[in-house]
């Protein structure tokens, strides 16, 4: 069955977009933010990347840990503040930066090569899962995904597809076609055409009354989905 292409949401398109341009930037942020405050540990894939965002404090703690060469044959657990201080790591700022809490910003150093907002928390796992299928990790960093964000934008359009819903579509298009013809071969005072374009929901050209009728997507979606 054919269909028509009535409506595209620009709105949503546009938070889409900024959802997904939003997910990068903070997901890069928290890469930049762990890489710069140790340094035995890269973000070399996604799976390094979902450990990270699921727990910032608690995997950049288990890199210290992992990385001191003390004997622990008596089963005691190292403490992760005390192994910061031994490599002279500063971790309350990282703890501070991803939690978005208060930080020492001019005996920052990390914080100022990171580059990162002030006062911002860390990305959560679940606002990157709500936009990873839209994004690719490259070289270190999160990307843009082209071919699925095209495919979810092409979801915003909204089309006319069965019978009813096209019947409606082409009355309102012979109406402005009908009301064009007439306007041309009788052309009508501009508070007349105005009102016209309010009692049948179409849009004009030049508002409030200049130029040609014109079908207006919203009223006409509106319309069509009654059915």
């Amino acid at each position: 069955m054919n269909r028509i292409k009535i409506y595209t949401d620009r709105h949503k398109i546009a938070e889409f977009e900024r959802s997904v341009n939003e997910t990068i930037e903070a997901s890069n942020s928290l890469i930049r933010i762990f890489e710069e405050f140790q340094p035995f540990m890269r973000i070399n894939s996604v799976m390094d990347f979902e450990t990270l965002v699921d727990d910032p404090e608690g995997t950049f703690d288990k890199v210290l840990i992992s990385n001191i060469n003390l004997n622990n044959s008596f089963g005691l657990k190292p403490d992760p503040a005390t192994a910061a201080q031994l490599f002279n790591i500063d971790r309350p700022n990282y703890l501070n930066l991803v939690a978005g809490m208060p930080i020492q910003w001019d005996d920052c150093k990390p914080c100022q090569k990171a580059k990162i907002k002030k006062g911002k928390r860390a990305i959560s796992f679940e606002r990157y899962r709500a936009y990873s299928d839209y994004i690719t990790f490259e070289g270190g960093e999160f990307v843009p995904n082209p071919e699925a964000i095209e495919a979810k934008i092409q979801t915003f359009d909204v089309y006319a597809e069965t019978p009813e819903q096209l019947s409606i579509y082409n009355h309102f298009k012979e109406l402005v076609t009908i009301l064009n013809k007439h306007d041309t071969l009788y052309p009508m005072p501009g508070p007349d055409k105005e009102k016209l374009t309010k009692i049948f929901g179409l849009m004009i050209e030049r508002p409030p009354y200049e130029g040609k009728f014109l079908i207006n997507p919203q009223s006409l979606m509106e319309q069509i989905f009654k059915y």
